[in-house]
């Protein structure tokens, strides 16, 4: 049995969270602020209030989250939220993307932009092929695995 193209990469609890969560959260994050961004809200289910640390992604000029992990289903429908993005916390409001075609073009976009390993780190996969993933190969870990795009709506700057 041949191993799938992509899998998803489930890493372990990384025991820098906490400092990765104090430097997004401070005035000057440095680079890593750029990448990664601290996502406050509500569980839908729970009612808690979460905080979560995650990529943050630009295609065609707008922002997305991607990833598999289970919180992204809280953005069904669109949900009110914060983002702490470069030091600075703002409201935001973030869509979960329904469509498995329009996953599967973001994921495809952003594998071959950041190519091979950055893919892998900054997207939370692995890919098991040699070469580029084709589009169905992409579609399949987007429906196998759940990888999903979670798109971010900054909200308006008050003048």
């Amino acid at each position: 049995m041949t191993a799938p193209a992509i899998v998803r990469n489930v890493p372990a609890p990384h025991q820098q969270d906490a400092v990765i969560r104090d430097r997004l959260a401070g005035p000057a994050p440095g680079p890593m602020g750029e990448r990664l961004v601290l996502l406050h809200f509500r569980g839908r289910r729970t009612g808690r209030d979460l905080e979560v640390i995650a990529g943050l992604h630009r295609i065609d000029d707008r922002l997305y989250i991607a990833t598999g992990s289970r919180w992204r289903h809280n953005f069904a429908g669109g949900t009110p939220a914060a983002m702490t993005w470069r030091g600075r916390r703002r409201p935001v409001e973030l869509r979960l993307v329904e469509s498995d075609d329009t996953t599967t073009a973001g994921y495809a976009r952003l594998i071959s932009a950041y190519g091979r390993t950055d893919a892998e780190r900054r997207l939370g996969i692995i890919i098991n092929v040699e070469r580029a993933p084709t589009g169905e190969e992409v579609r399949d870990a987007v429906r196998r695995c759940g990888l999903s795009l979670v798109e971010v709506l900054l909200e308006e700057e008050s003048a």
